[in-house]
């Protein structure tokens, strides 16, 4: 069976975090078939830039607990693209296996801008 690809992001550009691996690049991989320019941020600067290779995107080096790493990442995707239609905030920090609820509540710099 072939699968039908809509094109529906065509000339929509994607930010996502933690896009190196797992779901984030699945996700990245989903929306450039779509037709969206995708741009990849991780942690990882080898896993970055094979993604982004992948959905022949961009890649920018960043960590999500830095404010002004992501002020950067934003700035740079609307450089090189124009702007940003969507961002998929995949990338997350946890704490080790061990820790309690209450750890994971104070874990510094994850709030909001983390998606576990």
């Amino acid at each position: 069976m072939t699968e039908f690809i809509s094109h529906r992001l065509k000339d929509r550009t994607a930010v996502i975090t933690g896009g190196g691996s797992g779901i984030g690049l699945a996700t990245a991989k989903r929306f450039a078939s779509e037709g969206a320019n995708v741009v990849i941020a991780d942690i990882d600067p080898a896993a970055g830039e094979a993604a982004a290779a992948a959905v022949d995107g961009i890649f920018v080096k960043v960590n999500v607990t830095d404010e002004q790493e992501v002020i950067d990442l934003f700035a740079a995707a609307k450089s090189h693209y124009g702007s940003v239609d969507i961002a998929f905030n995949n990338a997350g920090i946890s704490p080790p296996d061990d820790a309690s609820i209450l750890d994971t509540e104070s874990t510094p710099g994850a709030g909001s801008r983390r998606s576990t």
